[in-house]
């Protein structure tokens, strides 16, 4: 007797990316206030959603406002569903002075996981990039997340620093 195949989320989906907009603005706020509350080094998690949430929405009015900034949001066409998002921007290489293009946040919604949504927001983005000039693209993980670290090797991104934090007592 054999079993039949679960069907995946990932068979029945017909996915799109679109610039983000206005009226993306909460979707936004709350999967950067998952991701982030998800990553929280460990001297930050006594710290309450509503302040977090504040400090986010304090970043986003100050990058969000620069030129380059602009998110893209992945989606179903047949549901209109949204799958994740992709924050992308300028950000000034410190050694070469040059500006590169930064992969701020990527996002896929746990439903979607592991069906390529992620990868496609990445050659979305790259695909952007190359068409505003930059040479190079980067983005920052946590050490934790591996599976997005898989993910971005087999983009063939490179480990070029490890950022590293120590809380002091004061």
């Amino acid at each position: 007797m054999t079993t039949p195949l679960q069907k995946s989320c990932c068979d029945d989906y017909e996915l799109s990316i679109r610039v983000g907009n206005d009226d993306d603005a909460e979707f936004f706020l709350h999967v950067e206030e998952e991701t982030t509350f998800e990553s929280l080094p460990p001297d930050f998690h006594g710290m309450a959603r509503a302040e977090l949430r504040a400090r986010l929405l304090e970043t986003h009015e100050m990058l969000l406002g620069e030129e380059g900034h602009i998110f893209f949001i992945a989606f179903d066409l047949k549901s209109g569903q949204n799958m994740g998002l992709l924050w992308f921007g300028p950000r000034r290489n410190h050694i070469t002075g040059d500006f590169e293009a930064w992969i701020y946040n990527v996002t896929v919604l746990p439903a979607h996981r592991g069906c390529g949504v992620g990868q496609r927001l990445i050659q979305h983005a790259e695909d952007y990039a190359r068409e505003h000039g930059f040479r190079a693209i980067g983005l920052a993980v946590a050490t934790h997340n591996t599976g997005a670290q898989r993910l971005y090797e087999r983009l063939s991104y490179q480990s070029n620093n490890v950022l590293m934090r120590k809380p002091l007592d004061v």
